[in-house]
């Protein structure tokens, strides 16, 4: 019998042993037939277009699903699926990069550090080791280790605008639902999310991402696609009811014409601005009161909201002077709605420095002339977002946020991207020099 026939008689029983096992699983129940699905499918893109192109379309469904993470982790068992797809996208992606040099930023590597030993110390001497644990993980990988893994990898533009696009059908997919499924409470939207806010806050990602996208798209076509997608994000804010995304979308507008270098800009948005203030009192009017203008102007639940938020960050302040260098761990800090009163309570006032030091690099190329630096609008908005927002490791938007890695590299490392194929076909790799200037070398 032949080298061929024996691979095939192998293929077969082993096509056959998971077919099997597939359907006495998708036997158990329907969420359990929903999970033996997506593996069926899994295995079938895996062994038609190989583990490269895989890895990519799991990048892509970890894009697709950030906007509403937690929102759909409750019809998968209490797993995220995103977290899933990224690990899933790393072990596929990771043969076209591990031979790759990683040169970032010191202070980068250097906060990150320092993030790490805080945290191990406050999970060691804090109690219930392994809830803190499990919390200390989620917040090193998606501040630190997944962008590291974005600056390793060093897709081609192209990937990139891949992973943004998904992004935005991903929203587009839940600001779908919360117009069918109409308001939830006190007239607000939450789409596939767990929460108005974190829907207006997907809405408001959405919008950081289309400001990069839409220089990178020259032809009018796609541009109006692009503004349909702002139009559809500016609607799911307005929906959501959240003050903090209005706001920071406003700043977020205001500091276009600074990155852009345009007095053009300026002067346009300084007519937008002037239109809307004469404008207000009917936008007021017309929003609704659980709309994120009516919340604006103190109707609906505004006022509750304020109360339990002021409630939630006394008895924060309270936890973090009890323990101030050494911090209290990470459990229940979600409940002040501050990421950096979160960052304080949990690992000190040494570890809230470095997460400092860990989002500076990330987010100082925006004023750069850096050809990736719009990326990192999504940082930006993040940290205006994080003052009333309860996500320290939240991947809505840290799952984006992460290409902002890019930004921290030398453009001329850029020039020669790491996987530089086309989707679909066999990645090129080059080890490039590296370049000259300060920053952390790894292998």
């Amino acid at each position: 019998m032949s080298t061929r026939t024996d691979r095939g008689i192998i293929v077969t029983c082993v096509a056959f042993l998971l077919t099997a096992a597939l359907v006495a699983v998708a036997s158990q129940g329907l969420l359990y037939a929903a999970v033996a699905i997506v593996l069926a499918a899994y295995l079938v893109v895996l062994l038609t277009v190989g583990p490269r192109t895989t890895g990519i379309a799991c990048m892509m469904a970890a894009f697709a699903s950030a906007p509403m993470y937690r929102g759909i982790e409750n019809i998968t068992g209490g797993v995220p699926p995103t977290d899933v797809f990224v690990i899933a996208a790393i072990i596929h992606l990771a043969p076209t990069f591990v031979g790759n040099r990683l040169k970032v930023p010191t202070i980068y590597i250097l906060g990150l550090m320092l993030m790490s030993i805080c945290s191990l110390i406050a999970v060691m001497i804090t109690g219930n080791l392994f809830v803190n644990a499990f919390y200390a993980v989620q917040w090193l990988f998606f501040v630190g280790a997944l962008p590291l893994v974005m600056a390793w990898w060093r897709p081609h533009y192209k990937i990139v605008d891949i992973l943004c696009w998904s992004y935005l059908g991903g929203h587009l997919l839940s600001t779908m639902k919360a117009v069918v499924e109409g308001p939830v409470y006190g007239g607000r939207y939450d789409g596939l999310t767990h929460h108005p806010n974190a829907f207006g806050v997907a809405g408001l990602t959405s919008i950081a991402i289309v400001l990069y996208l839409v220089r990178h798209h020259k032809d009018v076509r796609t541009r109006v696609i692009l503004a349909g997608f702002v139009a559809t994000s500016m609607a799911s804010i307005v929906m959501s009811g959240s003050r903090a995304a209005v706001v920071v979308l406003v700043v977020i507008i205001l500091l276009v014409p600074i990155v852009e270098r345009s007095a053009l800009a300026g002067i346009g948005l300084a007519i937008l601005a002037s239109l809307g203030v004469i404008s207000l009192p009917l936008i007021v009017s017309l929003s609704g009161e659980g709309s994120a203008i009516g919340r604006l102007a103190g109707e609906g639940t505004a006022t509750a909201s304020d109360n339990v938020r002021d409630a939630a960050l006394s008895v924060g302040f309270d936890r973090f002077w009890s323990s101030p260098i050494l911090g209290s761990g990470f459990d229940g800090v979600e409940q002040f709605h501050n990421v950096y009163l979160e960052a304080a309570v949990a690992t000190g006032v040494i570890g809230l420095l470095a997460y400092l030091l860990v989002l500076y690099p990330l987010a100082r190329p925006l004023f750069s002339l850096h050809p990736m630096r719009r990326l990192t609008y999504v940082v930006w908005v993040f940290m205006g977002v994080a003052p009333t927002f309860p996500g320290l490791w939240d991947r809505t938007m840290w799952v984006p946020a992460s290409l902002a890695a890019l930004a921290m590299l030398d453009p001329a490392l850029l020039q020669t991207p790491s996987d530089t194929a086309p989707v679909g076909r066999r990645a090129v790799r080059k080890r490039p020099k590296a370049p000259a200037g300060a920053g952390v070398s790894l292998r």
